[in-house]
């Protein structure tokens, strides 16, 4: 079975994930996963420091889903999911909108009870502080998209997508001052699950 996988990486190094060791579970739900929508891999040089597997429909439980409708409700489903990361083991869901003639996005990490580990929201462009911009766009020209990142309590955090015109997208991760934290490379990979 070939799932089509987005790997966000420092650095592509699948050889060097084999033996880092996957978070427990990961690999009976990647090997489930549907097969339209990518696995998930985060990896920080050769060490996986993240994963997410799609679930089919009706994959969340009931409470993260009742939670979900209600945290980012309407909106088409981009990915749903289980998730592993830096939050702990949680929930995906991630939503475009279409509003005021532009597109918008969101996205909520949630406990298997429902309770709000993560989210964020895109901001347009215009609102987004010169700041933030300016930083996240040195890592390349085209600037994609900027969100506001929030825990539990407040917002922590603004993450952006950027192109850099060789054909590469990045994640960057920047501080509500403007300080990069951490910037990695968005990558469409092929893996096999024997």
């Amino acid at each position: 079975m070939i799932c089509r996988t987005a790997l966000a990486i420092a650095t592509l190094s699948l050889a060097g994930c084999a033996g880092t060791g996957l978070p427990a579970g990961f690999a009976a739900a990647a090997a489930e996963a549907p097969e339209d929508i990518p696995v998930r891999l985060s990896l920080t040089g050769d060490a996986v420091t993240g994963a997410a597997a799609p679930l089919g429909p009706g994959g969340l439980p009931p409470p993260v889903r009742t939670a979900a409708e209600a945290i980012v409700p309407g909106g088409t489903v981009v990915f749903s999911g289980r998730e592993w990361g830096a939050f702990g083991d949680g929930y995906r869901i991630e939503k475009r909108y279409r509003e005021d003639g532009g597109e918008s996005f969101r996205s909520v990490l949630m406990d298997a009870d429902g309770r709000v580990l993560e989210r964020t929201h895109s901001v347009p462009m215009a609102k987004v502080p010169p700041v933030i911009a300016r930083m996240a766009m040195t890592m390349g020209r085209d600037l994609r998209r900027c969100e506001i990142v929030s825990d539990t309590a407040r917002e922590t955090a603004w993450r952006a997508l950027v192109g850099d015109g060789l054909g590469r997208t990045h994640m960057v991760t920047l501080d509500l001052s403007g300080n990069i934290l951490a910037s990695h490379r968005l990558v469409r990979a092929q893996v096999e699950l024997r």
